[in-house]
């Protein structure tokens, strides 16, 4: 952060600024890791038998696993900082506490899948709190396949103060 703070009005003109396209490759060892750290074994992700005799006809991946994908892409390389959903744009003050995390899915992830994200400041709001000044930074994020085909939606409110 500079040492200036960024008024309301410096961040105002940042809406609708978006990321570099965040790029992932959907890999089997990644999902099974994941599966493994949130102790999930539910067989339409991990019973090929199973699942294809649902009207998936297959695997999937379950949805909760965008929480932790797309966080780890987005690590700042600064030790001890936290991922913004928008490394593009600056923070106009030292803290984050993140706010709500909405997500809707329109197409079921599969092994193999290579996803492409595209991140936008879509709203910055401000407000007095007992720390003093506070920006509500509201991020929007469409995920699509390697067909183009939107997956998921997602909505990640943070505040800043």
């Amino acid at each position: 952060m500079s040492e200036e703070l960024l008024t309301f009005e410096d961040m105002q003109q940042f809406i609708g600024s978006e990321s570099t396209p965040h790029v992932l490759q959907v890999e089997n060892e990644l999902v099974r890791r994941f599966l493994e750290a949130v102790q999930d074994s539910n067989p339409l992700w991990c019973d090929d038998d199973y699942a294809r005799d649902t009207h998936f006809g297959g695997r999937i991946v379950p949805p909760h696993i965008f929480c932790a994908i797309m966080t780890i892409a987005r690590c700042s390389p600064e030790a001890g900082r936290v991922p913004v959903p928008l490394p593009e744009v600056p923070l106009p003050r030292e803290n984050v506490l993140e706010g709500e995390e909405n997500w809707q899915f329109f197409a079921p992830l599969r092994l193999g899948d290579t996803i492409t994200s595209h991140v936008r400041l879509a709203d910055v709001k401000r407000r007095e709190g007992r720390l003093g000044e506070m920006f509500i930074l509201t991020y929007e994020a469409e995920t699509v396949n390697q067909h183009g085909k939107l997956i998921a939606k997602s909505t990640n409110t943070i505040v800043n103060y």
